[in-house]
Order: structure tokens, then sequence, then C-alpha cells
């Protein structure tokens, strides 16, 4: 999600979960109760934007990074630590802002409340964080309980060289390389709102809806972001694993069914010709020499900015499928 979208969603978020708190203790704080719901508003946005501002500013450091590998625990406690500073202020002031005043004391049960509170946000944001983006949310409303088409745009990311690094690295340090390869690509896909719906050994499968994944390009800003900050980590990569890496991409777009599916384990999938085509068209990627290939179905509702262009490498027949398709690079421009 954007930054900016990010941080209305989320002031408007708590200022609607605010107004009935602000309501409820209006009567104990001896506030008429239309003020009360209007501290609560302000207080439950307040809390909201800071929340979204320490999310955008852990993602853009290196602390945030760090938190990212941290254990899970680990990392809900820190972030919760961070949270209680915004939750224990954030009421004094609402109430100066609103009513000219601050409360006259802080209880035990207002401590109470905010550790709790911090707790259960920073633990809410990083399951969502580790089920992948608005994953909680669409089970929790049921979005895709009952199966849907939806038309999405996916890309493919594939680290090149593979099998010559779990040779020379063996098991345990290879997996330390994937993981920390796919955890960097993600973060470039996902800060332009991609969605991570899987990985697949060494590669990652983001997803967009279309008219997300088109608007100012996001969908191949995400790739070239992703090409920018590997690059920007190969000294790292050098020092952990003896060698910087780089990969592939695809990108293809169409209708897919979206729902849920299993039961002793769920996740919601998107089936249909769509996401194998975009497999397909990554074998593809293996063959040609160029990092970023496309199908005409994605570039033909595609704007690209000045910074990309596109080279038609020809008609392909798809492994399984009977009719070829065209295929275009995407490179940056000279």
């Amino acid at each position: 999600m954007a930054p900016r979208r990010s941080l209305l969603r989320y002031a408007v978020v708590g200022a609607a979960i605010g107004v009935p708190y602000g309501y409820a203790v209006s009567t104990a704080e001896g506030i008429h109760a239309f003020h009360g719901g209007v501290v609560g508003a302000v207080t439950g946005g307040l809390i909201g934007a800071a929340i979204s501002l320490v999310e955008i500013r852990l993602g853009q450091a290196r602390l945030g990074e760090a938190l990212h590998r941290a254990p899970f625990a680990a990392h809900v406690a820190i972030k919760a630590a961070i949270y209680l500073v915004v939750i224990g202020t954030a009421p004094a002031i609402g109430q100066y802002v609103v009513l000219g005043r601050t409360p006259d004391s802080i209880t035990a049960g207002d401590i109470l409340f905010s550790i709790a509170g911090a707790l259960a946000i920073a633990f809410l944001i990083d399951v969502n964080r580790l089920l992948g983006q608005n994953v909680l949310l669409n089970f929790i409303s049921g979005r895709y309980y009952r199966p849907r088409l939806e038309e999405r745009i996916f890309l493919l990311i594939d680290m090149k060289a593979a099998t010559s690094f779990g040779e020379r690295l063996g098991p345990l340090e290879f997996h330390r390389l994937v993981n920390r390869f796919v955890s960097d690509v993600a973060e470039a896909i996902v800060a332009q709102g991609g969605e991570i719906y899987r990985y697949v050994g060494d590669e990652v499968i983001a997803t967009w809806t279309t008219a997300d994944g088109l608007q100012d390009a996001r969908c191949v800003r995400a790739y070239f972001d992703a090409v920018n900050r590997i690059a920007r980590l190969a000294p790292e990569y050098e020092k952990q694993f003896g060698s910087g890496v780089s990969f592939r991409g695809a990108l293809h777009s169409g209708m897919v069914v979206a729902g849920e599916i299993g039961s002793s384990r769920k996740e919601i999938a998107f089936l249909g010709d769509t996401v194998n085509t975009a497999a397909r068209i990554e074998e593809i990627a293996h063959q040609v020499d160029h990092p970023l290939i496309a199908s005409a179905d994605l570039l033909s509702g595609l704007v690209l900015p000045p910074a990309f262009h596109k080279l038609s490498l020809g008609r392909y027949r798809l492994r399984g499928r009977i009719a070829d398709i065209e295929l275009y690079a995407i490179q940056r421009a000279a």
C-alpha cells in the first residue's frame, strides 16, 4: 500500500474505533458525550496515523530490515514498546486539542489498557504480515469465502543460478540465501502495493488487482525497484554468501478464480489459466537474454512511464498451450 493511502486508512480506522471508546469513557471523565466522541475520534486518528508512520519509517530504515528478520516474538515485543509510547500519549493530546486541557491523572487502568492495546496492534499487524497483505482481513471479512472472478496481474521473480548456489553453499546456507533474497525482493514489491501470493523455493509470486497494478505501472516499477534493492545490497550478499545474486521476471494478467481453499490449512488461492500462463512465460524468461518479459495481454492496458520501454520478442508457443502468445521485453530507457 502506498504510504499516503496507508496513513489515511490507519487514521480513518483509528478514528472510527476511537468514537465509541471516547463516548464510553466520557461520563467517567466528566465530559459531554458529544465531546467525548470527538476526543475519541481525534485520539484514535492520531494513534492510527502514528502507527502508520512507524510502519512506514521502519520499512525504510535498516532497523526495520533487522526487525523483519528477527523471531516473531521479539518482533512483536519491540514494536509493541514503540506503539506503547504512541498509545500512551495520544489520549492526552486528543483532550488537549478538543477540550484545551489534558487529563488530571493517569490511572493503572490507563496504563494496562495502553499495554494491552500496543501488544494487540503489534500482534495483528505482524500476523497480517506473516499471512500476506490483506489476507487476515480477507479471512475475517469472508471476502473469498465464496469463489469469485477477479482480473489480476501476476509477477513471477526467479533467482538465477540457484542450483549452483545450492551446490556451493550447502543446504543450510542456501536456505539463508533464499530467505534473504525473497525477503529483500518482497519488500520492494510490497512498497509498490503488491501482495506476496506465494514463495515457491527461490521464486516469488506477487499479484495485484489489475487496476492497482496498472496504476503508474506499479507492477513494472516493483520489478525494477527489486533490481535496485538487490544491487544496493550486493556488498552484503558478497560478504555473507560469497557472491551477489541476480534474477529474472515475468508479467501476465487475466481473469482468475479467487477463493478460500483447504480445511485443516486454509489459504486464499488464485486458480485458472492466467496463473499457469504466467508460469510458462517465466519459463521463456530462462531462454531469452532479457531480465523481464511480459505478455501482450498485460501491455495492452499498461501505459509505460518514460523511464521504461518495451521491445517485441515475437510470438512463442508456451508449453501446454495450443495458441501462440506475443511477448515483450521491458527495459529501462537509455
